[in-house]
This record gives structure tokens, C-alpha cells and sequence, in this order.
């Protein structure tokens, strides 16, 4: 059994020092999502309940309370709450999920190996982003991925079956479950019976007691639900929760209904640069479907990782880009697999030679490379181009927080005037991270004559902050001046 390098673990490291601290130190959050989170939270410090969830004053049983209790002790306890909550729910929880990837892929194959598909996860820009995102996605893989390792840890005899470690892949999964919902037992538990499946292998689940596990689990689950009962609101929270994370996201969503194949389409852009190979490799591994008894074990986890909950979350009605983030993994890994079987044929070459053209940097550093016929090492400057590129973009956040974000319009506002907007109900959010702009004094409004009526007849001092798209829409309005717009955002003054 090999083991893993130090000194590969400390140039990931160094990928995260230089890329990810810096960007989450210096950008400023989303309204929509980030923020929005940091509003509930402020609820639930107000409120002092711990299971039940409120934006301002409704229900919100979208999500899980866990990932709200780690910003609720940052948002307590330290004044640098925004980064410190992105560190802990996000970049800490992404590097443990790189170096165990490494560990476990070094184990079953070798050390090389499991350093290329780490390497290349931590690498993936998607991933990257959402590792420097205030979401619990991150978390919620995290958990996931802690759970995959036990099981194939176990499987494959790299640990003990003891009682431990069981108990710790089904907890494992009950925390995922309780960091993001039902996508953090449906994503372990469909890999797990899928690979033993095609293993023939299911007579494994007693050794692990998959069924005491299970009770485990629904234990927890029904602990939960209890003490959400017990709230005074608990019963129609509930009804909520199970209605929208249920039928609402899987069978009838409201909102990012898309067609069965979105994800297929959209798996170009998401894992890119390693697609090309992801596609080509799943038309290999289904073409040769007939012939899976002799794939090697390495080969069903990246086909399992890859395919199968790809087919669930297909199924369900309502879609988003991030739920693909557990299966990044197994996508990269099944990417590799293809690539190592065909590296050496002209297929292999041409693939590569077009992933390096797109990137550029690639192109340059095999021409002029002393080891231009290794494969191995020609692969790895793909990641190396990732690094290089999102380094100078990391320097760059200043601009795009300038010209992207809210920043500069929140630094306009100097004193506790009336805010109003204008088909912009996010802002509203903002109270979660500055304090000095209280929800009381931000009205929005979705009729734009409403709305020039009363900026009109309102002859106090007011702002106006809209989408920039907005803006000339309110030309005609007397009075108004515009005090900051960017390619996002506009902040006017009523004068």
C-alpha cells in the first residue's frame, strides 16, 4: 500500500495560500445567496431557537440548521465573521476533501495517480469557486465524501470494518443530510449500492450493517424532527420543510425546472477543462457496458461516481448547476481513467493537444518542455495553467468588487436615510452584513410608476439603489441624481 507525499500535500496547500485565502479575504459577498444566509442567521441569534429558520419574518425551512449554527458562532464571537465562516464552511471543509481524494486514490492505485486526480479536482475552477462561496454545498460534500471514504476504506481493506468506522460513514451521512437535505444521503447511498451492484457484491452491506446504519440515521433524523416539533411553530415548519424539500425540489418545483439532459449539457462548463475527456469517457465506458466485469475497481467508482447520481438528479424537476458539486469526484476520476487507457494512442494525444490549445499556457509549456513524450507530465501542466491563470485573477478582486458587486454602492451610504429600490427585493439582505442599513428604511417597489410617484412626492433625502439595467428608466425623475453605478449596480440620491 503506497502513501501519500507530504510534499504533495503542501503544493495543494500552497494552491489554496495563494488562490483561495486571497479571494475570499478581498471579495465582497453575493446579496442574493451569501448575505441572504447572514440575514437568517441574525434571526436565529434574535430568536435564540436553534432549529427552526426565518427570513426576517417567514419560515424558512429550505434548508438544514447546521451550516446556520457555524455562521451564528462567527457572527458572534468575531468581527471578521465573513471570511472566518467562509474559511470554516467552505475552503477547510474543500482542502480535507482534496487530501483525503489524494489519500484514498494513492491507496488503491498509486501515489502518482491519486496526486493527478486531486490535483485536478482542486484545480477545477467550478470547484474552485464554490470552495470561496458562502454556501453549505461545500460542507455537505465534505460529509459526503467522508462517508465514500469509509465505505471504499473498508471495502477494499485499507481499515478496519470495526465498529467505529461504521459509525462513522453513517453519521456521516446523517450530517450531510443535515447540512443541505436529502441530497446528502441520496448521493452516498446510490454510489455505495451502485458499485456493490456492479460488483455483485451486495451480500457486502451485512458486513457493514446497512440496516442497523439506516436505523442510525433515521434515529437522528426523527431526534431532529422532534425537537422541531416541539417549537411553537414546529408543526407548520414541518409541513414546509417536507412539502419543499420533497415534492417541491424533486417531483414539482416552483422554480429552475429544466429538461432531463440540462446537466449533461451543462457538465461542459462545469467541470471544464477535464469535459472533453469526461464525455469521451463516458461514451467508452457505456459503449463497453458489456464488458464491466473486467473494468478494473477504479473504473466502477469513476463510472458509479460519475453516472448514477448524475441519472437521480436528472430525474428530479427542479435543477441547479451546484447540486453537480458531490460528483465532481467521480467525474474526475472517471476523466483519468480514460485518459491513462488512451494516452499513449493518437486519440489521447489529439485531446490533450486541444484542452492545451483552449487553455494556451498548456501549448507553450509542452513545445518548448524537455519531457514533450510524457504524458503524465504534459496532463499535469493542465492544472498548472488553472493555477497560474486564478493567481493573476486573485489579484484582481479589488477591480471586480469595484465594478461587480455592491461594495462601492454600500460605501455611498453614509447616514440612516430612506433607502428604496426597485425590482430589487435581495437588497434587503444587506442588513446582514452592515448593520448601519436597517430593513425599516428599505422599501421596495416592483411598479416603476409606483415608484417614480413617490420618489416625486417624497421631498425627504432618500436613495434609490437599483440593477444598472435600471437606470435609464428614471432619467425624467427631478431631483435625482446619480451618485455611483457600476456594471451591476446604481445608488442615486434624492437631492
Amino acid at each position: 500500500m503506497q502513501k501519500i507525499s507530504y510534499k504533495n500535500i503542501f503544493k495543494i496547500l500552497f494552491i489554496y495560500l495563494i488562490i483561495y485565502i486571497p479571494i475570499a479575504l478581498t471579495r465582497f459577498s453575493d446579496i442574493r445567496n451569501e448575505i441572504k444566509y447572514y440575514a437568517i442567521t441574525d434571526n436565529l441569534i434574535k430568536s435564540r431557537e436553534f432549529f427552526i429558520l426565518k427570513y426576517f419574518s417567514e419560515l424558512y425551512p429550505d434548508k438544514p440548521p447546521l451550516y446556520f449554527w457555524l455562521i451564528r458562532f462567527f457572527k458572534e464571537n468575531f468581527e471578521n465573521f465573513n471570511f472566518l465562516s467562509i474559511l470554516f464552511g467552505s475552503i477547510i471543509p474543500s482542502f480535507i476533501i482534496i487530501i483525503l481524494i489524494y489519500n484514498l486514490f494513492t491507496k488503491l492505485k498509486s501515489e502518482k495517480f491519486g496526486f493527478l486526480v486531486a490535483i485536478s479536482l482542486a484545480t477545477t475552477p467550478f470547484f474552485m469557486g464554490i470552495s470561496v462561496f458562502l454556501r453549505m454545498d461545500m460542507l455537505m460534500n465534505l460529509f459526503i465524501t467522508i462517508s465514500l471514504y469509509y465505505f471504499f476504506s473498508i471495502y477494499f481493506n485499507l481499515i478496519k470494518n470495526s465498529l467505529a468506522n461504521r459509525v462513522i460513514l453513517y453519521l456521516s451521512i446523517f450530517l450531510g443530510i443535515f447540512t443541505k437535505g436529502i441530497a446528502g444521503g441520496m448521493v452516498p447511498f446510490s454510489i455505495i449500492l451502485g458499485f456493490l451492484t456492479l460488483e455483485k457484491n451486495l451480500t457486502f452491506l451485512k458486513k457493514i450493517n446497512f440496516l442497523a446504519g439506516l436505523g442510525l440515521i433515521l434515529f437522528c433524523a426523527l431526534a431532529w424532527f422532534s425537537l422541531i416539533y416541539l417549537q411553537p411553530e414546529g408543526k407548520e415548519y414541518l409541513a414546509l420543510m417536507f412539502k419543499q424539500e420533497t415534492v417541491g425540489r424533486i417531483v414539482k418545483a416552483k422554480t429552475h425546472i429544466r429538461p432531463f439532459y440540462y446537466y449533461f449539457v451543462r457538465l461542459s462548463f462545469l467541470i471544464f477543462p477535464y469535459s472533453l475527456f469526461w464525455y469521451c469517457g463516458v461514451f467508452h465506458y457505456l459503449k463497453d457496458i458489456k464488458n464491466y466485469r473486467s473494468w478494473n475497481y477504479l473504473d466502477k467508482i469513476g463510472v458509479i461516481w460519475s453516472i448514477v447520481p448524475l441519472v437521480l438528479f436528472s430525474l428530479a424537476s427542479g435543477k441547479l448547476d451546484i447540486y453537480m458539486l458531490p460528483l465532481f469526484t467521480g467525474m474526475i476520476l472517471l476523466s483519468l481513467n480514460f485518459f491513462i487507457e488512451i494516452k499513449n494512442k493518437k486519440i489521447g494525444k489529439i485531446l490533450l493537444k486541444i484542452i492545451s490549445i483552449i487553455l494556451i499556457i498548456p501549448f507553450f509549456i509542452n513545445r518548448f518542455s524537455k519531457n514533450r513524450e510524457n504524458q503524465y507530465k504534459k496532463f499535469l501542466t493542465i492544472p498548472l495553467s488553472i493555477v497560474i491563470i486564478f493567481g493573476v485573477l486573485a489579484q484582481g478582486m479589488g477591480v471586480f468588487n469595484r465594478h461587480f458587486t455592491l461594495k462601492p454602492i454600500v460605501f455611498q451610504i453614509q447616514d440612516n436615510r430612506k433607502i428604496y429600490t426597485y425590482r430589487f427585493e435581495d437588497f434587503k439582505n444587506i442588513e446582514g452584513v452592515e448593520p448601519k442599513i436597517k430593513d425599516s428604511n428599505i422599501t421596495n417597489i416592483q411598479e416603476l410608476e409606483k415608484i417614480k410617484e413617490i420618489l416625486k412626492t417624497d421631498n425627504s433625502k432618500n436613495y434609490l439603489v437599483i440593477k444598472s439595467k435600471y437606470n435609464e428608466k428614471f432619467n425624467d425623475v427631478k431631483n435625482l441624481k446619480l451618485k455611483f453605478t457600476n456594471n451591476s449596480y446604481s445608488i442615486f440620491e434624492r437631492e
